[in-house]
């Protein structure tokens, strides 16, 4: 069990070095709060899923394939749950209207317009 929340911890028993080693020798690990923040911009964000959004559409426009529009819907719909967890939901509209016949409509950049609510608010 770790000793703080912030995820997920080892600890190691002491490891002696072979006699190769000098004796002030230092392994360099990253620990927390060590190094530059990991942690993409918003608008690093909002890019990528402004991106993933014109290539969706120009694939709604210009092929006609089921197993293209299965892939476009799965793969958006995995993207909103990833970027927005439970607002991704939203994204299930694509779903149906991709199901129904309606899949033109699937052009609409659901992506883009949910990163713009949330940088927004």
């Amino acid at each position: 069990m770790p000793d703080d929340d912030d995820g997920f911890s080892l600890k190691l028993p002491p490891i002696r070095l072979p006699s190769l080693f000098p004796e002030n020798f230092r392994v360099l690990w990253p620990a927390a709060g060590d190094g530059p923040d990991s942690r993409p911009s918003p608008w690093t964000i909002f890019a990528a899923l402004l991106l993933f959004d014109v290539a969706d559409a120009a694939l709604a426009l210009f092929v006609d394939s089921a197993a293209v529009t299965v892939v476009r819907v799965v793969g958006g719909a995995l993207v909103a749950a990833t970027a927005f967890g439970t607002l991704g939901t939203v994204y299930v509209w694509e779903a149906v209207a991709a199901l129904a016949g309606f899949g033109d409509l699937t052009v609409v950049p659901t992506l883009t317009v949910l990163a713009l609510l949330r940088l927004l608010r």
